[in-house]
């Protein structure tokens, strides 16, 4: 794939990310879910995986599009427009987004690191989410109810 017509790393790469995602082809949760990141503009407010820069796609000078979409799953907690019907509870939404997280760098090629990791959110990620719980997100002043789009 070209890289010489793509932004550094403080720049959108949602084009990229886009075609990135018609090569993976991962599952549609997992599609749709990093499509939603990058259309509300999460990539500038994640700091994509915490702890394992390895993964992340220092080549095209960008953040892992799974931990953008990881990222903003936690942003937006309960109010995730992707949760089934049947989660009800700011924990059960924090399970559903490390469990997509998981699924996440398996369809991306990380079978391995994705159980591992998986692990460690469940051990630690409560950190996260209840931080954005506290800062009262996903309804802060730069959020958009309509549209679920940071301003």
């Amino acid at each position: 794939m070209d890289k010489s017509n793509f932004k550094g790393r403080d720049e959108d790469h949602r084009e990229l990310v886009f075609m990135l995602l018609h090569e993976v082809n991962p599952r549609k949760a997992v599609s749709d879910v990093i499509h939603a990141a990058y259309d509300a503009g999460y990539e500038a407010k994640s700091d994509g995986i915490t702890l394992m820069p390895e993964l992340e796609f220092d080549s095209f000078k960008m953040k892992n599009p799974c931990g953008v979409g990881h990222d903003w799953l936690y942003y937006r907690g309960t109010s995730n427009p992707f949760l089934p019907h049947i989660v009800n509870s700011g924990r059960q939404a924090r399970l559903w987004a490390d469990n997509w997280f998981r699924d996440a760098l398996i369809d991306f090629g990380h079978p391995i690191r994705a159980r591992i990791w998986w692990l460690g959110l469940r051990v630690g990620g409560w950190y996260g989410w209840y931080g954005h719980r506290k800062a009262g997100h996903p309804f802060t002043e730069k959020y958009d109810k309509e549209t679920g789009n940071l301003k």
